[in-house]
């Protein structure tokens, strides 16, 4: 008999996206694009929402105020900044993953096929959420995580800016999916406010 998988939850507009309609514990998404650190934060708002604690490892260009506008509830977001080494970085990950249902992590330069295995490794075995988020260097955080899901980031318009002048509102994202547990590629369009 099929059983199904232990997920935590996500955003309605986000649950097509996944395979199995949410965040799968054990598994690794991969937010990627000039939009990554915003889908990042939307793919684990939920999971904070409905009592999951976030441990945010690494992530240089996140704030507070952008966590709430995105939803996450910040009352169970703790921000870690690993020291500069490799293996420090291996280390506070693994501490982490000891006492947090999700992770969201930018993976330095330098880690290694290896490293991403052990990550990997302790994410499964503790049941845990991880959400990556590669910027600059997606197919080098790629090839070495393998993630199951892999939400790729394009910015298609911003709302709130006339002719130079005001402030951003908002802006329309389109997402590619794919992936090694995603059948078929297929495209989303998303609207961010703020």
């Amino acid at each position: 008999m099929y059983e199904p998988l232990p997920t935590l939850p996500v955003p309605s507009e986000l649950r097509a996206m996944f395979p199995e309609g949410g965040l799968v514990r054990g598994r690794t998404v991969l937010c990627s694009g000039d939009a990554a650190v915003a889908m990042a934060l939307r793919v684990v708002s939920s999971a904070t929402q409905a009592g999951s604690w976030l441990g945010i490892v690494g992530v240089h260009n996140v704030g507070v105020q952008a966590a709430s506008e995105h939803g996450v509830a910040l009352q169970r977001v703790v921000f870690v900044q690993p020291a500069s080494s490799r293996t420090e970085w291996v280390s506070t990950v693994a501490a982490v993953a000891d006492g947090f249902d999700v992770l969201m992590l930018e993976v330095p330069h330098g880690i290694t096929e290896a490293d991403a295995r052990r990550v990997q490794t302790r994410i499964q075995a503790r049941r845990n959420a991880l959400v990556l988020i590669g910027t600059t260097q997606q197919s080098a955080v790629q090839s070495v995580f393998q993630p199951d899901v892999i939400m790729n980031t394009a910015t298609t318009k911003w709302h709130g800016i006339e002719r130079g002048a005001g402030y951003v509102q908002g802006r329309d994202v389109q997402v590619a999916v794919s992936g090694r547990r995603v059948p078929q590629a297929r495209q989303h369009s998303l609207h961010f406010v703020g």
